[in-house]
């Protein structure tokens, strides 16, 4: 299946990506990742990239995760993953990137996260 994207709002200053499909090399790929650059340009601080309909991620798409949380956390944002079944979760222990990604089970409990100020260096 084709990555499809999606950016939503919530309130009071969350912006979020919700992806279906595989999150792999490719034009839809390049797609999402300048759809996350135009949002920082624009000032968004808090970001959740919501993977619940997402099938795989490979290395290309690991990559593009990892430059968003970094380039966030640069402009002193945060950044959280939502919902990657058990083959992403799997792809994130095994690079070691668990430990650096703020992964949270559901969308509602990234935003919830992020409605309190909890992530990497905020006291969570």
């Amino acid at each position: 299946m084709m990555l499809v994207t999606e950016v939503f709002h919530f309130e009071p200053d969350i912006t979020g990506i919700s992806c279906a499909g595989r999150f792999t090399l490719g034009t839809r790929l390049s797609e999402t990742e300048a759809m996350i650059q135009t949002l920082l340009q624009q000032g968004a601080r808090k970001l959740v990239m919501d993977l619940t309909h997402v099938e795989f991620v490979d290395s290309a798409g690991l990559g593009i995760l990892m430059r968003a949380c970094g380039e966030i956390r640069q402009l002193g944002g945060q950044f959280r993953v939502a919902g990657p079944n058990e083959q992403v979760r799997r792809l994130f222990d095994i690079t070691r990137t668990s430990g650096i990604l703020e992964i949270d089970t559901d969308l509602l409990t990234s935003i919830k996260q992020l409605q309190d100020g909890k992530a990497a260096g905020m006291g969570a």
